[in-house]
């Protein structure tokens, strides 16, 4: 089988993910901040509709490599890379999932808090992968493999509040249906809502950053010698 690595335009992409739910989460934050949900539900819709088309993508990458395991070396009569198939596209199934459901449930205003449940575990399953890489010392860098496992897993555990919030507060006064439980326009603890957003943007931009440093990592290393 012909070698096959995508890895450069998957990191690409996921550097896009983190960069669309930061920018998203600001915008919608600045404009609750200023009692204006008409313009906030707009700003997340269109940036969950970014967020699915990421997830789309990402999704045909993901179940393409589960069913091809395009990362193949045979050395001796085993497959060398076979672990790296498994690493990577079990957890891009995941994210992919995650993303594409939240943006189908806010597109057609429903309980986005149902994806969150689903965020949260997908979150912890991405953070055992990265864990297990770690101590097996997969890839050559294994570390900033961890770190990049590491800040997508817990965004994903973070979206479970975030879910909520958007639930109660953005979808739910005027589709009340999407709320978990019946509440007020307004948020009767607003500052346990702040720290949640702070940290789903700050979790966001470490996401970042970590697939920034390692696509950048990857790029630089493939384009010049490509495998």
């Amino acid at each position: 089988m012909t070698f096959i690595d995508d890895l450069a335009l998957v990191l690409d992409l996921l550097i896009l993910v983190a960069v669309v739910a930061f920018y998203t989460g600001v915008m919608v934050w600045f404009e609750m901040r200023r009692n204006d949900r008409t313009r906030a539900l707009s700003h997340l819709k269109e940036g969950t509709l970014l967020l699915g088309c990421l997830g789309a993508l990402l999704g045909l990458f993901a179940l393409w490599g589960e069913f091809t395991w395009p990362l193949a070396v045979v050395v001796g009569g085993n497959n060398v890379l076979a672990s790296y198939d498994v690493l990577f596209f079990d957890s891009l199934v995941l994210l992919a999932f995650v993303l594409v459901s939240f943006a189908i449930a806010v597109q057609l205003k429903r309980p986005t808090h149902m994806v969150g449940v689903v965020a949260g575990l997908a979150g912890g399953a991405i953070l055992f992968y990265g864990y297990r890489a770690y101590t097996l010392s997969l890839t050559l860098d294994p570390l900033p493999t961890f770190f990049l496992f590491l800040g997508f897993g817990l965004l994903a555990i973070a979206v479970y509040p975030i879910s909520l919030y958007i639930d109660w507060f953005v979808i739910g006064p005027s589709e009340p249906g999407a709320q978990p439980v019946p509440s007020g326009p307004a948020a009767n603890y607003p500052w346990m809502w702040r720290v949640f957003l702070c940290g789903f943007l700050v979790l966001a931009l470490l996401a970042g950053i970590a697939a920034l440093y390692y696509g950048y990592d990857t790029a630089w290393a493939h384009l010049g010698a490509p495998p």
